[in-house]
């Protein structure tokens, strides 16, 4: 183990303001906020750390002056060990009101961030077209949130100093002892006072209240990907309630829902369509132009197409998740049958009537020539009549 005042750089005659300064220098120089991702700087943090809570200590520091490290392995007051920063900056929680401490633990710093609670997640529901799952789309949505203090920035005091909180001491969280038939229980929970943070503002901002955040509105930005269906949730980390004096902020979880298409029903990827054809039109046989979402397609209708008739339109339907292709479109097809005719119209089906080619194949013998004007035509005219 390394000598104490070796790691600070102080002989072993400095003053207390001496050994402050020297940790302040380099705690400083190694602090992660300002070596982000370098290990060496972290361990160098820890061990600087535990230098200082022994010599900043009097009666720790007249134990180890007498019997170095034994003498406080052996003592009632061990020597903190720092595993983790939060080891650290919990350990120092108590200082916070000194502007030293404040610098190296400020509300911008790692532990406030770290174990402040974070703001609450918002849920919203969207509804969106099969066109726009189709192609995808950009949707800006206006919400209603807790937003950052702009004059204080979030931090909830004006001139960024902070005082441990009275009601955990700084420990960020607070306890509950109850009793129960099998002893005592104690619980732990977030400190209401300052959110888990373990501060709370000397010069609470008179904008927000001390809080860091203000309820308000904000335009969000979200892009609907190609495909999706109802249920899906998109997640906007960042986008919730902005957090209590520097907290982290909350999500936006965006649920999709899918609106009803007047023409198209949608079965997974596939879509489902009607188109009616004229009687001439499923007789003779034509191409039509039927809309899908990507536009109007020709469709081939082949000489007596039945009605009830399927026809797949390959490609046509919506984009399936993870993959190049898309799903595809089907168009079911009916006949329209005119609930009107004119004298002549009357005449010419009259005259179709005639023929066994219009009558289906099982009923063709059995049609009498007698009976050809007692049917629906028949009526239809005596109904125009």
């Amino acid at each position: 183990m390394r000598d104490y005042y070796q790691i600070l750089g102080v002989p072993r005659t400095a003053t207390a303001e001496e050994i402050k300064a020297a940790y302040r220098r380099l705690a400083l120089q190694y602090h992660p906020d300002r070596n982000p991702g370098n290990p060496e700087a972290e361990e160098r943090f820890k061990e600087i750390a535990e230098a200082y809570a022994v010599l900043s200590d009097p009666e720790k520091r007249r134990l180890y002056d007498r019997y170095g490290h034994a003498g406080l392995q052996s003592s009632g007051s061990p020597v903190p060990h720092f595993t983790t920063l939060e080891d650290v900056f919990s350990y120092f929680a108590n200082f916070f009101a000194d502007d030293f401490f404040g610098d190296l633990f400020g509300p911008s710093s790692h532990r406030a961030q770290a174990t402040a609670e974070r703001g609450t997640d918002l849920r919203i529901r969207l509804r969106v077209t099969l066109e726009e799952i189709a192609r995808g789309a950009e949707k800006t949505l206006e919400i209603s949130r807790w937003n950052v203090c702009q004059r204080c920035g979030g931090s909830g005091s004006l001139g960024g100093q902070f005082s441990p909180c009275p009601q955990c001491q700084g420990r960020g969280e607070v306890q509950q002892v109850s009793r129960s038939l099998f002893g005592h229980v104690i619980q732990l929970f977030t400190c209401p006072s300052c959110s888990g943070s373990g501060v709370i503002p000397r010069s609470p901002c008179p904008e927000c209240g001390g809080e860091g955040r203000l309820r308000g509105h904000a335009t969000v930005a979200i892009r609907i990907p190609p495909g999706a269906v109802t249920g899906t949730q998109l997640i906007l980390r960042g986008e919730g309630n902005a957090g209590r004096r520097g907290a982290p902020a909350g999500d936006l979880i965006v649920l999709i829902e899918e609106a009803e298409h007047p023409h198209f029903r949608r079965e997974g990827a596939d879509i489902h369509a009607s188109y009616t054809l004229s009687f001439p039109e499923a007789v003779l046989g034509t191409t039509v132009e039927v809309p899908t979402l990507w536009g109007t397609v020709p469709l081939t209708v082949e000489p007596g197409t039945q009605p009830g008739t399927v026809i797949r339109l390959s490609g046509q339907g919506l984009p399936i998740a993870d993959t190049r292709r898309r799903g595809d479109h089907y168009v079911h097809l009916s006949v329209y049958i005119p609930e009107t005719l004119t004298d002549e119209e009357l005449n010419l089906i009259e005259r179709l009537q005639k023929s066994p080619n219009f009558y289906p194949p099982d009923r063709r013998a059995q049609q009498p020539q007698e009976k050809r004007r007692d049917n629906f035509w028949k009526r239809v005219r005596k109904a125009r009549s």
